[in-house]
């Protein structure tokens, strides 16, 4: 019995010693397999913090030459034979990652620059088509700052003075505001495209709309803040009586800064050749008067004060393209009530400018300004040629047109 108990009591000790052993083998292979599993994971946080390093380099390759190409361009030194500066290897501020940009293309065709990040063992390359932009090659018929009110009957559109038989054109409106109503679509109104409200902005709050049929396109927010250039005059030094009369004409010769405009009643300024006024005062033209732009010929006008047209009075532009008229506001608080007997064929930048056109008024062009109303049986149709853009333009900037990582 005695040897009985002893062995039953040595087996119990060698099974218990069997199974510390197998316990002892399981912890040190988990502790194995976590040690290893916190190994791999280390190593992905490593990786993915250097991939990510790679990329934020590799943006801010894109960034770098957009910044000099735009110093440049606003310093009137870029020209169409410039060429952006290649960076064999630059690396970021405070940061392990550093990039290569290198590009092809001109200033007509684009041009097409590819930035490698690099940190580590991880690169990233984006590439991306870089073009020439204004404020009035975004397809926007109408942006404002603030307010935008389209009353009974009144239309957006879009068409291609360029290509007449182009009739599939984009068209949008817009504001920067968020606040609430700040797109006020009345009765019978008709958007041919989409509508944008400020970054941030929630477009029911912020469009005001008697039905939703009266938008064909999508309602959106922007993603970013939009950039509008500040625009001054063509810096003419001397200063010049006001241009006033019953009929007076200007050709390219008449070039200069006026203290303003003033047409008499049924009077007219004509305007033969390629001008540029700066008009440091207000822009009256009195009922009936015209301002007639002969075919051939252009206009910049630069306005400080108002412009005013009377009964009947309004913009002529010969050739229909609405390129050939580009009136720029140049100063604070200003007003500007067009009442266009024909249609009106041009662009107007005018960012601190209140802008009203009034009853059955038909303008062609692009809109931008501080607020804009549209009165009944009005349409704007924005013109789908001004996305060409030349170095001769004002408020120009290069832009990313097209964004790919490879």
């Amino acid at each position: 019995m005695k040897k009985r108990a002893c062995r039953r009591s040595v087996r119990r000790k060698g099974a218990i010693l069997s199974l510390m052993v197998l316990l002892t083998l399981l912890l040190a292979m988990t502790s194995l397999a976590l040690a290893h599993l916190g190994q791999q994971s280390r190593l992905r946080t490593i990786r993915n913090t250097a991939a990510m390093t790679a990329r934020l380099a590799a943006d801010g390759g894109i960034e770098r030459v957009l910044y000099l190409m735009n110093q440049s361009l606003e310093a009137g030194t870029w020209t169409s034979d410039s060429v952006p500066v290649l960076f064999d290897s630059e690396r970021l501020p405070a940061c392990k990652g550093e990039y290569t940009v290198t590009f092809s293309g001109d200033v007509d065709a684009g041009y097409q620059i590819v930035s490698t990040g690099i940190c580590g063992s991880q690169s990233k390359t984006i590439r991306v088509l870089v073009g020439l932009t204004s404020p009035f090659s975004d397809d926007f018929a109408v942006l404002t700052k603030g307010q935008l009110t389209m009353k009974n009957k009144s239309k957006i559109g879009g068409y291609n003075s360029a290509d007449p038989g182009d009739t599939d054109v984009h068209a949008s409106i817009g504001t920067l505001s968020t606040a609430a109503g700040s797109i006020d679509l009345k009765l019978k109104t008709d958007v041919d495209g989409d509508v944008y409200v400020g970054p941030g902005g929630n477009p029911p709050t912020v469009i005001k709309m008697k039905n939703r049929q009266s938008v064909a396109g999508e309602l959106f927010t922007m993603p970013a803040p939009y950039y509008l250039p500040t625009i001054r005059g063509p810096g003419f030094l001397a200063s010049k009586a006001a241009i006033s009369g019953n009929t007076v004409e200007l050709d390219t010769n008449d070039s200069g800064k006026y203290t303003g405009i003033s047409i008499n009643n049924n009077g007219k300024l004509e305007i033969d050749g390629d001008l540029v006024l700066h008009i440091t005062g207000d822009v009256e033209l009195k009922n009936g008067a015209k301002l007639d732009i002969k075919n051939g010929s252009t206009l910049k006008l630069y306005v400080d004060g108002n412009i005013d047209a009377g009964n009947s009075a309004g913009i002529n532009t010969a050739s229909r393209i609405a390129s050939d008229v580009r009136i720029y506001g140049t100063g604070t608080n200003q007003t500007f009530s067009l009442k266009n007997s024909s249609d009106l064929y041009g662009c107007i930048y005018a960012p601190e400018a209140l802008m009203a056109l009034d009853n059955g008024g038909n303008a062609k062009g692009s809109f931008i300004t501080k607020g804009f109303e549209l009165k009944n049986d009005g349409d704007v149709y924005y013109d789908k040629a001004l996305r060409d853009v030349s170095l001769t333009d004002e408020g120009i900037r290069f832009s990313v047109l097209r964004w790919e990582e490879l």
